[in-house]
């Protein structure tokens, strides 16, 4: 390798590691989430309101950067019950992690890959059995981070996973043995905030949506729909 060309380089990686050590936006914080919305099986529909913190981490770079957020099992109670299943209430519990990279040197446009995590679990008393599912796949996203003036700036998100695998495990309380039954998910959630900085604290108000769909592969069969929609406030500590 040539001397001028092997400087070059070492510059270049230099450069490389240097930027993507530093942390301008890295930041501990919490959602509060409240979503409206239903969910939809075979037997019906279930509408009802649920709210819960999200936690977050964010450790980035100028470029890179990693994401973390969940939000622990939160009831979302049904106030129309089903003939089929009675007053069946819902608990959804979600886990998102991705690296992201900034495709533009200003860090307004950022792509991630990660995992996504959905744990649900749903009691039916008419049937005297409960339903819990644990379904995980890899994860898409896109966010568009615009700062206006000093303090100000707006956050647009977009994630998905398409293709989420797991089991629905039924447990029968008359004592009947479990049944399992593969299933297969989508999900999609989204964003939109608008967010002030002060000092090391930041505040975002916003909405974000939540649409995931499964089935039952074996046989075709729709398995549930939960799709929700919700105001959002969140607080962030910037840890540098």
């Amino acid at each position: 390798m040539p001397p001028k060309f092997k400087r070059r380089s070492i510059a270049a990686l230099a450069v490389f590691f240097t930027t993507a050590a530093t942390s301008p936006y890295s930041y501990v914080g919490v959602q509060g989430l409240a979503l409206v919305g239903v969910h939809r099986d075979v037997a019906g529909s279930q509408y009802g309101i649920g709210a819960g913190p999200l936690l977050e981490l964010q450790v980035g770079g100028s470029r890179f950067g990693i994401h973390l957020e969940g939000i622990p099992v939160v009831s979302i109670p049904g106030t129309r019950p089903s003939t089929t299943y009675g007053q069946a209430t819902p608990a959804l519990g979600i886990f998102n992690g991705q690296a992201e990279y900034a495709v533009d040197r200003g860090g307004q446009i950022w792509l991630g890959l990660g995992e996504t995590v959905y744990n649900q679990r749903t009691p039916l008393p008419a049937q005297s059995q409960t339903v819990s599912s644990r379904l995980a796949g890899a994860r898409y996203t896109l966010r568009l981070h615009r700062t206006f003036g000093q303090s100000h700036f707006l956050e647009a998100f977009v994630g998905t996973a398409p293709y989420l695998s797991g089991s629905d495990v039924y447990v029968f309380l008359d004592g009947a043995p479990n049944s399992i039954r593969p299933e297969r998910a989508s999900e999609v959630d989204a964003s939109l905030t608008f967010g002030y900085t002060h000092r090391r604290s930041q505040w975002l108000i916003g909405l974000r949506t939540l649409n995931f769909t499964a089935r039952y592969p074996l046989t075709g069969e729709a398995a549930d729909r939960n799709v929700g929609f919700g105001p959002i406030i969140e607080w962030r500590e910037l840890l540098r």
